[in-house]
């Protein structure tokens, strides 16, 4: 066999082992991505098991400057302060973006304010939250989320007249 073919063939190996791979990515970012969304979707509709069921253990969150905190008191917030606070959660994902272990979501979330929340009682009021997280998935679980919201924008619709 003359090397030009050996060559040859030696490169079209390589580039199909690349594509497959490729593909092999290309289902587990999508895999990902499903992962990430579905835990908003879960917190969203109070699907609490659901929501435990999508973090590890090992969870951290971070959000806003404030210290870390674990699965468990992110569950308690999430169920506790934010989804008794708003009712009728529209969520929407503007941008979803996948790199390895990393989903980033750029979202809206469209609520009405039912009970109080850092301080102030519920004015019935339809808002819309905006913000972005990260979240890392690994093994088909969700194991740090890091979040800004825009709370000024939030707490000035909740404070206006």
């Amino acid at each position: 066999m003359n090397k030009f073919l050996l060559i040859s063939i030696s490169f079209l190996l390589i580039i199909g082992n690349a594509k497959s791979q490729e593909r092999m990515n290309s289902k587990q970012l999508e895999a990902n991505k499903e992962v990430a969304l579905n835990l908003s979707k879960a917190i969203m509709c109070g699907e609490w098991e659901k929501v435990d069921s999508l973090i590890s253990d090992d969870f951290k969150y971070e959000a806003d400057g404030r210290p870390a905190i674990g699965k468990q008191e992110y569950i308690g917030f999430m169920k506790n302060v934010l989804s008794n606070a708003f009712a009728d959660m529209d969520m929407n994902f503007l941008h979803v973006i996948a790199e390895g272990d990393l989903v980033s979501v750029d979202y809206t979330n469209k609520m009405t304010h039912v009970g109080e929340f850092f301080g102030i009682p519920a004015t019935q009021k339809r808002i819309i939250a905006s913000g972005q997280f990260i979240r890392e998935v690994k093994n088909g679980k969700v194991t740090a989320e890091w979040q800004t919201t825009n709370m000024a924008g939030l707490m000035q619709q909740l404070t206006a007249k």
